[in-house]
Order: structure tokens, then sequence, then C-alpha cells
């Protein structure tokens, strides 16, 4: 592990079609609920997001949530949000630059989480406003993927941070996108070898969490395999994620404070 704690980015969904069902917060009260339990158990970022990205719909970009849906949602829980009062900073999860600017603006997010890749809109955004900003390795965008996985993912993140940077964007975090355009054979490959992020010098975040890589491999469902995905998580750890992106806060924290 880093010899610095890794943090705990709690997901919360305002959406009715996330693959999890218990991420889902569709109401202020839910929304509500699952904010003050995140704090609670003691995440340390808080990401929201109100489009769903999961594979089905990634596979089928008619079934995306359009941006006016998008943002009526997220726009809820961010109120929600600031209403209850929290300190934990704030993460949106959305790939358009539009919705990401209006979070930044009218709710103060800390964090952009970027699933698309990016793009020259959204590191302008990023340059912009000093927010940090989450870099994901989309690999069904990705028009120069060969068939090396890691080393196309490496080639990925050389180029996109040294963009980033080049901008004046110092504050990057790098996600390798496990289950974005990869099988799971080829995930819990990148898993083993996620340690040769480190070379590109940004913190890496993994967000392995009850996705296909957990639950697919041991016959499981999402609902049912928690175990899987905090031994996934403590590969993760083992391999010095900074971050870990979960549906479950507390018994990961429980994970991390073991593993110290």
């Amino acid at each position: 592990m880093a010899a610095r704690t890794p943090l705990v980015m709690a997901i919360i969904n305002a959406t009715p079609d996330s693959f999890f069902a218990a991420s889902r917060a569709g109401d202020e009260a839910a929304v509500r609920s699952a904010l003050l339990r995140a704090v609670s158990e003691g995440a340390d970022i808080i990401d929201i997001g109100a489009c769903s990205t999961r594979p089905a719909v990634q596979a089928s970009t008619g079934e995306l949530a359009d941006e006016q849906h998008e943002w009526a949602r997220l726009s809820m829980a961010l109120r929600v949000a600031r209403q209850t009062g929290i300190s934990v900073p704030l993460s949106v999860d959305t790939f358009r630059p539009a919705v990401a600017r209006r979070a930044v603006d009218e709710y103060g997010v800390a964090m952009i989480n970027d699933v698309s890749g990016g793009s020259d809109e959204m590191f302008a955004l990023a340059a912009q406003t000093g927010v940090a900003y989450v870099l994901m390795y989309n690999r069904t965008n990705d028009e120069r993927k060969t068939d090396r996985l890691l080393s196309d993912a490496l080639a990925f993140f050389s180029r996109q941070t040294d963009e980033l940077h080049r901008r004046g964007v110092s504050d990057v975090i790098i996600d390798p996108g496990f289950g974005f355009g990869q099988s799971v054979q080829e995930s819990l490959s990148l898993l083993d070898n996620l340690r040769a992020l480190q070379h590109i010098g940004c913190p890496v975040l993994a967000g392995i969490s009850r996705k296909r890589m957990a639950y697919e491999p041991a016959g499981l469902t999402p609902e049912t395999c928690l175990s899987e995905t905090l031994r996934l998580e403590r590969k993760a750890l083992e391999q010095d994620a900074a971050i870990l992106r979960v549906h479950d806060v507390a018994a990961t924290k429980q994970l991390i404070n073991s593993e110290k």
C-alpha cells in the first residue's frame, strides 16, 4: 500500500436506472439519507451522478438521459447536499461539459469525474475553474487502441495528462475505467498490473465496486458480491490505489483500516 491512507469516494446516483439498485436516490429524501449515511460512515469524497453510464447504456447511446434530465436530477441532488451543510467535498459524475460547468458555478463542486476520457471543452473547464479532474480511460472511445490493454492505457494517460498539465490543470486523478470497453478478464488483468499506472505520476482511482468483474466470475449478482468487491479492492490497495470509488463506505473504510 501507498504510505498515504487511501481515500473513499462514496457513490450516490440520482438516477432511476443505475446498475446497483441500492445506490439509486431518486428524490430529495433519498438523496438526503444517502448523503448523511455516507458522511456518517466516513466518506472522504461524495460523487453524485445523474446519468447512468452502465455498459448496457454505453452500448446503446439512445438510452442515455439527455442533458436537461441529467441537470434536473443533478441539481436536485446538489441542492440537497448544500442544504444539509455537509463539509465533505463533492464530485460530479458527468461527461457533459455544460453540466459540469453549472455544477461548479452554481454549487461549488470540487471535482469533475469524467467517464468520457476527456475533451477539449472539459479540459478547458478544468483549467478555468481549478477543480480536481478525474480522467478515465474509456477504451470504447480510444481510437488508437491495439490488443495491448495496459500499453494502451499508459499511452492514453501519458497523452492526456500531458495536455491537462500543459493547460495548467494540476490536480489530475487517473481512473483505469474498469468495465468501460473492457471484458471481465481484461479488467482483472489490468487490476493485477495497476501499479504500472504509477509511472504517470498522478493518484489512481479504482472503481471496482459491485461491477461485473466482481460478480460474474463468482456467479453472483451486483447485490450479492460485496465480499468479492472487497477482495478486489484489497488488490487495488496492494497496487497503490489512492482512491476507491464505492457503494459500501463503512465496509471499505474497515478494509483500509485493516490494511494499515
